[in-house]
């Protein structure tokens, strides 16, 4: 009931974000669903009682991101569900990440050299899971939307985090895409960075979490950039804020569909 609870309000609000007002601008925006694959899902012991461990796991995504004359959004969902030696373990995490560019508050263009705006970042992060657990997390700070030759987009934001069960920290996200062919054949290389500080009753983490994807729709008579598959890569240190001498470093296999 907590999930279900969870997952109404998060698209409820999602929909308020994301629906412009009429007089509003979208200046594009893509919905896709993924389904990820790893054997070697790395869980923290807090959430079996036990040693750290591996174990296979399934995710499906469901993601939407838009750019708006107001600025940006994105809203995505995993429903994870995990097979291990001894026990499952199920999740649902999302965040909804609007973005407010200042430019179009101020009435005035704020870009500079590479910076092409400046932005009030927002993100509401919530999950619950099958041990129990459940958080609802609140992120506001700054972003910068960036020019980067080669990049399809670069940005960067710095977060204050209002943390639900642990104490509040400081965040640095970086998000970055980049398109390439290779002998004909499109691929996409994107992903995030996160930083948070360490406090009280927490350690810094760090993920690193880049996807390599390759357009196969094209070759199967699909439309252009409709269907991807690829793979992605996690290197997590001190997951979840666990202080801890074992380091998230998992492969998966993934398949993309954009509707």
């Amino acid at each position: 009931m907590k999930q279900l609870k969870t997952l109404a309000s998060a698209a409820a609000l999602s929909a308020a974000v994301v629906a412009a007002p009429a007089q509003a601008e979208q200046f594009w925006a893509d919905n896709s669903v993924t389904v990820l694959h790893s054997a070697d899902y790395f869980n923290v012991g807090y959430n079996f009682g036990a040693p750290n461990k591996t174990q296979e796991m399934t995710v499906m995504t469901i993601e939407h991101a838009s750019g708006h004359d107001w600025g940006d959004a994105f809203f995505f969902v995993d429903r994870l569900n995990g097979k291990g030696s001894a026990s499952s373990f199920n999740e649902t995490y999302g965040e909804l990440s609007p973005r407010f560019s200042l430019s179009n508050l101020a009435g005035s263009d704020l870009s500079v050299g590479p910076i092409k705006d400046v932005l009030l970042a927002t993100t509401y992060e919530f999950s619950s899971n099958s041990t129990g657990f459940s958080q609802d997390n609140y992120l506001y700070g700054v972003g910068l939307s960036w020019d980067l030759p080669g990049f399809a987009f670069f940005g960067t934001n710095v977060f204050y985090a209002d943390n639900e069960n642990n104490k509040d920290d400081v965040q640095l996200t970086v998000t970055y895409g980049v398109p390439f062919a290779v002998a004909g054949v499109d691929f996409m290389f994107d992903g995030y960075i996160d930083w948070s500080s360490a406090e009280a009753d927490h350690a810094s983490d760090f993920h690193f979490n880049p996807q390599l994807r390759a357009d196969v729709g094209k070759f199967m008579g699909i439309t252009k950039s409709k269907l991807e598959v690829g793979i992605e890569y996690s290197y997590w240190s001190n997951k979840f804020g666990v202080k801890s001498d074992e380091n998230e470093s998992a492969v998966s296999g993934l398949i993309k569909y954009h509707l």
